[in-house]
């Protein structure tokens, strides 16, 4: 009995794997050839709990994401690498860039042919800037940064990439313990204002140091608080950014986009919230975008109030009100979905299920990249160049209308 349920677990297992061996040549969508263009909607690979082949999470959503049409890629560049990507941890890892080189999943993504990267990059060395920073502090965070910046401009030289390093939602760094009531200290403000400003002059001072063509990197610092700052109260926004002067500013917009009765209605608060965070910045010249505010995260959960066609329904609304508001990004979350209640049902903003599911969210950016990657080539093959942002903008809008 022993030897025939082995032979039974050995049968399952082999055919486990031949489907995982199938399934790693068919899952994917095949990747179109894109313009070189900023489509503005794009989504992220920030962990997951599930996948479908052998991939790495990381590697397998890139896949997805290129399979869907996209040119935007975001991950994690963080010290719980391991945990949330699905990878073994390598040891020697003391800095961002040491992860970058060690870890061939990260290398393997970053060269797929996606035109803007996105990446969270936390510290791996040990400073903390919430109780203020010493000089030696000062300037391991500094170096952190320079080499990482330095390495992806030389790395990719000539490749027409940009890579956005940032920040997650910055206010729940900046508030103990999650708690948006809270008042943050002076001591903490000054410490992530410190923070912000090193991480800026470092990648500054490399792309000054660092001969490079046709490749770019820009800082940006997250926020998540807006309307707190909107009320005077102390948060990134109202107490940070005006003392700091970042490439751009990512809003993590959860607080804003829920329970809006109409499209005008969401347009109003959510061009409220970026016109305040704008307001707050310092005037930059070189950067090549019509604003320097952006929609870092937003999503719509699956429940039982919400179904896959509610959600689809959201979010197609916000991809419009983000075009309409001239952003540069606008990033659902997300590919995979990585949120559970307490009960450990899945909360559903994702574009595969758990189940290996497109969704309707899924198609509803795919049929959005197709059409307009197409429109891109008619309007270059007629004009001998792409169009301008409130062309386009007005296009992907009656693209959007008609999906």
């Amino acid at each position: 009995m022993r030897l025939y349920f082995l032979f039974i677990c050995i049968v399952f297992t082999c055919l486990i794997d031949g489907k995982a061996q199938q399934l790693d040549g068919e899952i994917f969508d095949k990747a179109p050839k894109l313009e070189d263009y900023n489509f503005v909607l794009g989504t992220q690979s920030i962990g997951a709990h599930y996948k479908f082949t052998k991939e790495s999470y990381i590697v397998e959503q890139a896949k997805h994401t290129l399979g869907m049409g996209s040119n935007i890629l975001k991950i994690s560049l963080g010290k719980n690498y391991a945990k949330s990507y699905g990878m073994k941890p390598v040891s020697g890892v003391k800095s961002t860039l040491d992860l970058l080189k060690k870890k061939k999943d990260y290398q393997e993504v970053m060269d797929m042919d996606f035109k803007y990267i996105f990446a969270w990059v936390h510290t791996f060395t040990p400073a903390k800037w919430q109780d203020g920073l010493t000089s030696e502090e000062k300037l391991t965070l500094y170096r952190e940064m320079y080499e990482l910046t330095e390495y992806v401009l030389k790395t990719y030289n000539n490749s027409g990439k940009t890579f956005l390093f940032g920040n997650w939602e910055g206010d729940w760094l900046l508030h103990s313990g999650y708690d948006k009531k809270s008042i943050p200290s002076e001591e903490r403000i000054q410490g992530m204002i410190d923070w912000f400003n090193i991480r800026q002059i470092a990648v500054e001072d490399a792309k000054k140091n660092t001969p490079h063509k046709n490749v770019e990197v820009w800082h940006y610092i997250e926020l998540n608080l807006a309307l707190k700052g909107m009320q005077g109260e102390k948060c990134i926004a109202q107490s940070v950014l005006p003392n700091i002067n970042p490439d751009l500013v990512s809003y993590s917009s959860y607080e804003i986009i829920k329970q809006k009765e109409t499209y005008e209605d969401l347009k109003k608060d959510v061009g409220a919230v970026m016109d305040y965070i704008e307001s707050k910045l310092q005037t930059k010249e070189g950067i090549p975008f019509k604003r320097r505010v952006y929609i870092g995260e937003y999503g719509y959960q699956t429940n039982k109030k919400q179904d896959d066609n509610d959600q689809n329904f959201l979010t197609k609304r916000m991809m419009k009100v983000s075009l309409d508001l001239d952003l540069p990004f606008s990033l659902h979350w997300e590919m995979y979905n990585n949120e559970y209640t307490k009960a450990g049902v899945s909360k559903g903003m994702s574009m595969i299920s758990e189940e290996g599911k497109k969704k309707p969210v899924y198609y509803l950016h795919q049929n959005y990249y197709s059409a307009m990657n197409d429109y891109l080539k008619v309007y270059k093959k007629e004009h001998k160049s792409y169009p301008g942002y409130d062309v386009f903008k007005k296009k992907a809008i009656q693209v959007l209308d008609n999906l």
